[in-house]
């Protein structure tokens, strides 16, 4: 290959670039083609790992702010969808950290050491 029809351009990383007003910044969601009762159990596992129990992933799939679970919601129906979010709760469980501080069993002696002469 010739080194005269190597692309020059420098590549530049998306973070140390200059933001142009055409730039595509906004966020944005669609959808694409794929298994939804597989999506639905790789939410819920996900949330399920972080705490959130079926009522908690159930008014999130209220929200139509949050398209995906929305989404789902309205493609199986309030039942069948709260009964799909227990059944992957059921089998994976949900995640429960407490955290609690105890005083240290030690105590702290103070111990003087003889000064040199």
């Amino acid at each position: 290959m010739n080194n005269e029809s190597r692309s020059t351009t420098l590549k530049v990383h998306p973070a140390s670039r200059e933001v142009l007003p055409e730039d595509p910044m906004d966020l944005c969601g669609f959808e694409v083609p794929g298994d939804p009762d597989l999506m639905l159990r790789i939410l819920v596992e996900d949330y399920a790992r972080m705490g959130w129990d079926t009522e908690a992933i159930m008014n999130l799939a209220n929200d139509p702010n949050y398209r995906v679970f929305h989404g789902l919601l309205q493609m199986f129906g309030k039942d069948e969808m709260r009964q799909r979010v227990a059944d992957v709760i059921g089998r994976c469980g949900v995640m429960r950290v407490k955290t609690m501080e105890r005083e240290s069993p030690l105590q702290i002696v103070q111990v003087d050491l003889p000064t040199a002469k």
